[in-house]
This record gives structure tokens, C-alpha cells and sequence, in this order.
């Protein structure tokens, strides 16, 4: 009997990589038809996975708030999720009856006003060719300013309205064909928050059990990256929305065109660090380019004023260091998150960065604690 289970257990080991083999072959020839089940499959399983995505993205990021009402003030946890709720309904159907008509007429005034701005760009080239020491009527010169103005200036300003009149309209459409699954959403965001303690005790005991030894470990980044990307997030939001708010107000004092549009895109430009100032800077100055040049160096000029005020004072009150990434590593984040991820990469990329570096401080810290231990 016990060489019949040895022989049985030889013959086992020759036969498993026969049939890996051959499951190999029979995948490869059938590769169409198995990556269009799993094509298939996968759409339907997002599908109906996506109100469920989208209810936990929802109490995610409204549980920090939620979270604040209930330790401030001492609400119950119905009271504060329905005012929550309540606000944030407010803010969307302000936003979508006065904001986004707004916008959506500033960007056809924007592309009405290209030539506007050619002509501008036209004279200033003039101007400063009336100062300096080559002529402009030069044939040369003349057909190499009139070639960068027709084949490079106008098809990137056109290019560049038309690229953010059509995601606006992309966002609204996408929003209305999701409409089923955004108020499923909701309503499932709702019952998460209600009763995230015992959702979050039946996961922690699901994970208990498979991970074993090394629940606590997991555990402990899990906490430290939630702890991480909410604070960041919401400290965020919140300096990017004063912020916005502020550029709307000063660029609408010194006469800028389209200050709510270009205040919007400031607020959201700047939850990117470094680099989403200066591309808000950038829009705002185009923007006001088209118009006029002295009122887009004042536009500048109030843009820089304003940022700096908002790095010195509002940056650090709401955020300070609490993720604390040196600015050479957000940048390298942001710039990496950038080239491979998507926005939400590069939303992510400071707090992760955070938790990386908590990790590696630890390391670093435990590595010395045992070279002291073996020179002791």
C-alpha cells in the first residue's frame, strides 16, 4: 500500500506539468474567444458593481465631515449625515443652475474671441518690432511671424477651447447617463455611513481570519494610509475651495474676464501641488491674453499676489505638515503619478508618498537601533 502511494505521488508530479501544459496550449489557440468571456463578463460585472464603487468613493469622502459634526457638536448619526447630505445638495444644484451656464457661456465667448486675440498678438509683435533692430516688413520675417500665428497659434487656442468645452460637455453627459447609478450611490453612501462601525468590524474579521499573522501589520497601513489620504484630501478641499473663492472675488475687482470660470479652474487646478498653481495661472493669463495684454500682466501679476498669500497663510493652517513630504519628493510624486496615473494619481500622490515615508523612516530607525544593539 505504501509503495502504491508512492508510485501514485510520482506519477501525480509528471502528470500536473503535463496538464499545465496542455491547459497552456488550448488558452493560447482560444485566446479570442477567452479574453472576449472576461471582456464581456467584466463589463457586466462593472456594471453592476458601480453603484457600490461609487457609494463608497461617496461616504469616503464625506465621513471626515461627517465625522467633525459628530465630535464638535455631539449629533446623533442620522442628524449629521442628513445635513451633510443636505449641504452638499445644496452646493450641486446651486452649481448646476448658476455655475455651470456660466461657464459653458464664458468658453463660447472665449472661442468667439480667438481672432480678437490674434489680432492682439498681432500688434504686440508689431510694437516690439518698432523697437528693436529688425524689420518687420522684411518678406522673411513677415511670412514666419504670419505662419506661427495661422499654423500654430490658432489651431492650439481653438484646440485648447474646444478641449474644455467638450469635457464639460463630456462631464454633463456622462453625469445624466450615470444618473441610475450616482442616486444608487447615494443611497447605498448613506447606509454605509450609518453603519460603517459594523461593516467595517465584519471586514476586519474576514481579513483576521485569512491574513492571519500578519492582520495586524496590514492593519496598521491600512489605518495610516485612510489616516493620510483623509486628512490630506479634506485639508485639501478646503484650502483649494477658499482659494478659488478668493481668485474669483480679486480677479472679478481688477476687471479680469471670466473670473468665476478662471476662479473654478484655480480652485481645482490647485489640489495638484506646485505644478496646478501655475497651470491656473497659466489659463487665467490666455484667458485675459485674448483681450488685452495690459489686463493680462495685471491678471498676472494679482494671480502670483494671490498664491503666495495662499502658500504662506491658508496651506499651512489647513494643511501644515501633517502628511509631511519634503517638496523634492512632491514632486517627483507628482510628476511620477502624472505620467502613469490619471488625475485621481496625481490627487493621491502626496499622502502616498506620506505613508511611504513613514514606512521607510521606520527602517531607517530600526536599522540603527540594531547596528547600536550589535556594537553594544
Amino acid at each position: 500500500m505504501k509503495k502504491f502511494k508512492e508510485e501514485f505521488i510520482k506519477s501525480v508530479r509528471y502528470i500536473i506539468p503535463i496538464c499545465i501544459i496542455f491547459i497552456g496550449i488550448l488558452a493560447l489557440k482560444n485566446y479570442s474567444h477567452i479574453a472576449s468571456f472576461f471582456s464581456s463578463n467584466f463589463t457586466v460585472l462593472n456594471d453592476l458593481l458601480a453603484p457600490f464603487f461609487i457609494g463608497f468613493i461617496i461616504a469616503y469622502m464625506l465621513n471626515q465631515p461627517m465625522k467633525k459634526l459628530e465630535e464638535k457638536f455631539k449629533l446623533k448619526r442620522g442628524i449629521s449625515i442628513l445635513i451633510i447630505y443636505g449641504v452638499a445638495l445644496i452646493i450641486l444644484v446651486f452649481a448646476w443652475l448658476f455655475i455651470i451656464p456660466v461657464i459653458k457661456s464664458n468658453i463660447d465667448e472665449l472661442v468667439l474671441s480667438i481672432p480678437n486675440g490674434i489680432d492682439q498678438a498681432q500688434n504686440l509683435i508689431n510694437n516690439i518690432s518698432s523697437h528693436s533692430k529688425f524689420d518687420i516688413n522684411n518678406p522673411n520675417i513677415k511670412s514666419q511671424i504670419n505662419d506661427f500665428i495661422t499654423k500654430v497659434l490658432v489651431p492650439l487656442s481653438t484646440f485648447t477651447a474646444s478641449t474644455v468645452s467638450n469635457f464639460i460637455i463630456n462631464l454633463m453627459s456622462t453625469i445624466v447617463s450615470y444618473t441610475i447609478n450616482i442616486v444608487l450611490g447615494l443611497v447605498i453612501s448613506v447606509y454605509l455611513l450609518l453603519s460603517k462601525e459594523k461593516y467595517i468590524k465584519v471586514v476586519s474579521l474576514f481579513f483576521k481570519k485569512i491574513l492571519k499573522q500578519h492582520y495586524f501589520k496590514v492593519k496598521e497601513f491600512i489605518n495610516i494610509l485612510d489616516n493620510n489620504i483623509g486628512i490630506y484630501i479634506m485639508a485639501k478641499a478646503m484650502d483649494s475651495t477658499i482659494y478659488g473663492i478668493i481668485c474669483t472675488i480679486v480677479l472679478a475687482l481688477v476687471g479680469s474676464k471670466y473670473a468665476i470660470f478662471i476662479g473654478i479652474i484655480a480652485g481645482m487646478t490647485n489640489m495638484i501641488p506646485f505644478f496646478g498653481p501655475i497651470l491656473g495661472t497659466v489659463i487665467a493669463v490666455v484667458a485675459n491674453l485674448f483681450f488685452s495684454i495690459d489686463k493680462a500682466i495685471l491678471v498676472l501679476v494679482v494671480m502670483i499676489v494671490v498664491q503666495q498669500l495662499e502658500s504662506a497663510i491658508l496651506e499651512p493652517h489647513f494643511v501644515g505638515k501633517q502628511v509631511g513630504v519634503p517638496p523634492i519628493l512632491t514632486i517627483f510624486a507628482v510628476t511620477f503619478a502624472g505620467k502613469y496615473t490619471g488625475f485621481l494619481g496625481i490627487l493621491l500622490a502626496v499622502p502616498v508618498t506620506g505613508v511611504l515615508l513613514v514606512y521607510f523612516k521606520r527602517y531607517i530607525y530600526n536599522k540603527k537601533e540594531d547596528n547600536l544593539c550589535d556594537t553594544l
